[in-house]
């Protein structure tokens, strides 16, 4: 069961081992010719690299880094597991 991080208790919820969905939102830069990855959950997150996988990889890096020097708290547990979906949107 999954409890998405934007939403309020989260930080409750994760003290009682339940883990926390946060949404990243990942766009190609055609022009750069890089994948960028943000996030509204996640402040700080902007991250791009040459390759989708590069990119995963940082992105699960940067979020326990980032998360714990939002708050200023020791989560010695907080790990990131990176699971992407698509969606498509018409305008």
């Amino acid at each position: 069961m999954t409890y998405p991080y934007s939403y309020p208790f989260s930080q409750f919820f994760a003290r009682l081992g339940m883990h926390l969905t946060i949404r990243v939102d990942v766009f190609k830069d055609e022009e750069a010719n890089v994948y960028v990855a943000t996030s509204q959950d996640v402040p700080g997150l902007v991250i791009e690299a040459e390759s989708f996988s590069h990119l995963r990889n940082e992105v699960a890096e940067a979020i326990p880094n980032l998360l714990f020097w939002e708050d200023n708290s020791n989560h010695p547990h907080a790990s990131a597991e990176v699971i992407y979906k698509d969606h498509i949107a018409f305008a």
